[in-house]
């Protein structure tokens, strides 16, 4: 008999610590759905074709200095903070 309530208790500790999981990781693939179908706004195209007319030497420099990794990094931060702030509770 007590194997028996043993068992389930397993069973139950193993649904426990798997529903969070499982919920979390269906949060996130529809969340990354979402994200996915959000179309390219028009100004990220207009902004590729605005560097054409920047100098070589700026360019080489501005690749030494990892400037649009460094771009790149303070725009997801301040979207981030933008989504995080409509979150009730949170911003």
């Amino acid at each position: 008999m007590w194997s028996y309530i043993e068992k389930f208790a397993e069973w139950l500790k193993d649904l426990f610590l798997y529903l969070p999981k499982k919920l979390w990781a269906d949060l996130m693939d529809s969340l990354a759905g979402f994200v996915e179908a959000l179309p390219v706004p028009d100004f990220v195209y207009q902004a590729q074709n605005a560097m054409g007319g920047i100098p070589s030497t700026v360019l080489f420099f501005a690749g030494k200095f990892a400037i649009a990794e460094g771009v790149a990094m303070i725009l997801a931060a301040l979207i981030a903070r933008f989504l995080l702030r409509r979150i009730p509770l949170i911003g």
